[in-house]
C-alpha cells in the first residue's frame, strides 16, 4: 500500500483511471479538477471502531477527558449549564490520570452539586460516577444487590460510594431523561465533521441505537453525510429484535452488524481475566454474558444475515468469544459471507492467538489504547503485559488487523493510530512498550484501509486506488511511508473524497486549478 502522486479520474463515484504524476495529486471528476501540489493520496482511511454520537457529545457537552483531578471534574460539572432534563451528564473522567489515582466518590460531587442529580461516565464508558441525589432518585441503597455483570462499589458499611461498574450503570442511567432528537442530530453532525477533518472517509459506528438510523439514512439520501457509515446495532439485550431491525444496504449508510459485550474495561477492573488482577486481589473482572447466551444471540443474528461484533478485552473474555465463534463456524451456523469480529482483543492468551486465523475471526483493534493505557495496564496485569495488545503476534498468525480508535475515548485521528501501531511509545515517554509487538508502517496503513474493509465485507470495492474501486481518497501533505517516524501525527490532512465528491478540505490549503 503505497501513497501516490497521480492524476485520478473519477466517474459516477468510482475510479476511472489512475496515472502517475510526479509532484502533485490531481483529481478530475464530473464537477471539475482539483490539483494538490506536493501532496500524496491514499485510499480513504477507515476507522473500524468508533462512536459517532458519542464523539459529538464530547465535542458539544461536558467533556472531562483532560481533567486532572476529581475536584476539577466536580468543578466543571458545577459550572456546566446544559443537561438532560434536570440532570447534569458528562463523560471522560479517568482516575488513572490523576495524582491520586483512586476512584472518586459521591461526596466530592455532593460538595458542589448537592441537589442536582449528576451522572459522569468514565473515559472507557464502562463505569459511572454519580452523586447522592442520583443514587436517591434511582433508589440505590446498601440493600440494593449487584446486578448480573455489574458492580456497585460500596463503603465497608455497604453504602454505595457513587461508582457503578458496567451493568450497574444502568440502574441510574435509565432514570436520565433522553436527549431530544435535535440535540442527538447536532451531535452526529459534529462527530462526522470531526472524523472528516482527521482524514477519515468511513467509520464502523458501534453499538448504535435504532432511533438514530432514520436520521443517518435521510442524511445519506440528501448527500449530506461527510463519510460512509457502517452501523453495528445495539444488541446486548436483543434490542434489534424488539425494534424489528434487519440489515439494510446503501452507498453511504449501511446497517450491517450487531454489537455485543463479553466483558468490561481494564481501567475499571471490569475486563474478564483468567487470573485475578495484579492490583485487586481476588478480582477477575466481569463477564457480561455467559458463553451460551452469546452463542444463542449470535446464532440468531446470523440467521438474519447480520455480521457479529463482540467487545472482548480480557483474556478470559477473548477466550470465551473465540469458543463461541469456533462453535458457530464448526456447527455450520455462519453463512459464507458472515463476518465474526472481536472488538479490542487487548489481552489474548498466547494459546488463543492462532484461533483467530483458524476460524477467520477479525480482530478490530485500537492501537492508541495501548500508548494511552500502558502504565495502567502494568498495574492491572503485571507480567501479562507481555501478551497485551498483541498486534505482531496476531499478524504472524495471519490475521489482518482492522485499525480504529474507539473515539471519543481516544482521538479519531488515524495518523495517531498509525503512529501507535509502529512506534508503540506511551504518551510522554521515549521508549517502545513491549516493542516486539509493533507492526510495520505498511501494515499499519493496511489496517486503516483494506483490512478495515475486510472487517465489514467491503474489500471487493474499497481499499485500493484502482479503476472500478470506489473513489474514496484521503489526501495529505506528506508521504506517510517515508515521512519522519517521529512526526507522523503532524502530517496535515488536505482533503477527503467520498464516492468522488470532496467532503473535506483544509482551509489553510486551497487546491489549485479549480475548473
Amino acid at each position: 500500500m503505497e501513497p501516490m502522486q497521480a492524476i485520478i479520474r473519477i466517474e459516477r463515484g468510482r475510479i476511472l483511471s489512475v496515472e502517475p504524476y510526479f509532484g502533485a495529486v490531481i483529481i478530475i471528476s464530473e464537477t471539475g479538477t482539483e490539483t494538490y501540489p506536493n501532496a500524496w493520496a491514499l485510499p480513504g482511511l477507515t476507522d473500524s471502531h468508533g462512536h459517532i454520537l458519542g464523539l459529538g457529545k464530547s465535542l458539544r457537552g461536558l467533556n472531562l477527558y483532560d481533567a486532572r483531578s476529581a475536584n476539577e471534574c466536580a468543578a466543571r460539572a458545577a459550572a456546566y449549564t446544559f443537561g438532560n432534563g434536570n440532570w447534569i451528564t458528562g463523560m471522560g473522567w479517568n482516575q488513572e490520570l490523576w495524582e491520586q489515582n483512586i476512584y472518586p466518590t459521591a461526596a466530592i460531587l455532593d460538595a458542589v452539586l448537592p441537589a442536582v442529580p449528576v451522572y459522569l461516565s468514565r473515559a472507557d464508558g464502562h463505569a459511572a460516577w454519580v452523586n447522592s441525589e442520583a443514587l436517591r432518585l434511582a433508589g440505590l441503597t446498601p440493600a440494593t444487590p449487584d446486578p448480573d455483570g455489574g458492580t456497585i462499589m460500596r463503603e465497608k458499611s455497604g453504602k454505595p460510594t457513587g461508582i457503578l461498574i458496567d451493568n450497574a450503570m444502568e440502574l441510574v442511567r435509565k432514570h436520565i431523561p433522553p436527549a431530544n432528537a435535535a440535540e442527538k442530530q447536532a451531535c452526529i453532525i459534529a462527530g462526522l465533521a470531526e472524523c472528516s477533518r482527521m482524514g477519515l472517509t468511513e467509520v464502523h459506528d458501534m453499538d448504535v441505537s435504532s432511533d438514530l438510523f432514520d436520521f443517518f439514512r435521510e442524511t445519506a439520501e440528501r448527500g449530506a453525510l461527510s463519510l460512509r457509515v457502517q452501523s453495528f446495532a445495539k444488541a446486548q439485550n436483543n434490542e434489534w429484535v424488539t425494534d424489528g431491525l434487519l440489515p439494510a444496504g446503501g452507498e453511504l449508510f449501511r446497517i450491517c452488524g450487531l454489537k455485543f459485550y463479553a466483558d468490561g474495561a481494564l481501567g475499571s477492573h471490569g475486563a474478564a481475566l483468567l487470573d485475578p488482577y495484579s492490583d485487586a486481589q481476588g478480582n477477575t473482572g466481569l463477564l457480561l454474558m455467559s458463553e451460551s447466551e452469546l452463542f444463542n444471540k449470535a446464532k440468531l443474528g446470523l440467521e438474519y444475515d447480520w455480521h457479529i461484533a463482540t467487545h472482548a478485552i480480557g483474556d478470559a473474555a477473548n477466550r470465551m468469544v473465540l469458543n463461541v465463534y469456533e462453535h458457530l463456524r464448526e456447527q455450520g451456523y455462519t453463512p459464507k459471507d458472515a463476518i465474526l469480529r472481536i472488538e479490542h482483543a487487548q489481552i489474548v492468551h498466547p494459546d488463543d492467538i492462532d484461533r483467530f486465523s483458524r476460524h477467520d475471526i477479525k480482530a478490530a483493534v485500537q492501537p492508541i489504547h495501548c500508548v494511552s493505557d500502558a502504565r495502567m495496564a502494568e498495574h492491572r496485569l503485571g507480567r501479562r503485559c507481555e501478551y497485551a495488545y498483541p498486534w505482531r503476534s496476531l499478524r504472524n498468525a495471519g490475521v489482518g488487523l482492522a485499525g480504529g480508535s474507539d473515539f471519543p475515548i481516544e482521538s479519531c485521528s488515524p495518523l495517531a493510530g498509525i503512529d501507535a501501531f509502529t512506534r508503540r511509545i506511551p504518551f510522554g515517554e521515549s521508549d517502545a512498550w513491549f516493542g516486539a509487538e509493533r507492526i510495520t508502517r505498511q501494515e499499519a496503513v493496511l489496517a486503516y484501509t483494506i483490512w478495515a474493509h475486510e472487517a465489514a465485507g467491503q474489500d471487493y470495492r474499497r481499499g485500493f486506488l484502482l479503476p472500478k474501486y470506489d473513489a474514496d481518497i484521503t489526501i495529505m501533505s506528506e508521504n506517510l511511508l517515508t515521512y519522519s517516524e517521529d512526526n507522523i501525527p503532524n502530517i496535515e490532512i488536505l482533503a477527503t473524497y467520498v464516492a468522488g465528491t470532496r467532503k473535506y478540505h483544509n482551509d489553510k490549503y486551497i487546491p489549485a486549478n479549480r475548473q
